[in-house]
């Protein structure tokens, strides 16, 4: 019988922030994407994965959603900027930028604790100057909850957006 391995190769680099502050990044690819996630993620998934069982029924049963706050979010003019170099190399077909984008996010939806973006693999068409301003645009963001439960105050929430936007 085969066992499925994965093989990992982990990269750190610190990409810094307008504030001064640095977000330190871990760039890898599994199986058939390529994953850029800021450091504290893999930490906050763990914390949005260990809440109790039933506690994770009451946000399912409630159907918990959490939209973009009116303002927040990327829109086509910040795709503009990201797009700082001339991508001629790439066919028309693939001239399209593809990635799902996963926050965890706080009871609040003020606050973006941690976020990775997932490319499909082999199709990570921005540049590391560009994948940092997608990451600390992302870091900026805030969320307005859909059926969020009275009864719960704290809690972490992982929200999943998919962008495929023209380059």
């Amino acid at each position: 019988m085969k066992g499925l391995f994965s093989l990992k190769l982990i990269i750190f680099f610190s990409l810094s922030i307008l504030q001064a502050q640095d977000i330190h990044v871990l760039a890898y690819s599994d199986y058939d994407v390529t994953v850029f996630e800021t450091e504290a993620y893999q930490e906050y998934l763990n914390k949005v994965n260990k809440q109790s069982i039933s506690f994770q029924n009451k946000l399912k049963e409630s159907k918990l959603k959490a939209v973009y706050k009116t303002g927040s979010g990327f829109s086509q003019s910040f795709f503009n900027l990201v797009k700082s170099e001339k991508k001629e190399n790439i066919n028309k077909v693939e001239n399209e930028i593809h990635f799902k984008l996963d926050y965890i996010i706080n009871e609040t939806g003020e606050k973006v604790l941690a976020c990775a973006v997932y490319f499909p693999k082999e199709q990570v068409f921005l540049s590391a100057s560009e994948i940092q301003a997608v990451l600390e645009e992302a870091m900026t963001h805030k969320f307005n909850y859909i059926n969020k439960p009275k009864a719960i105050s704290k809690f972490y929430f992982k929200v999943i957006c998919t962008y495929n936007n023209l380059l």
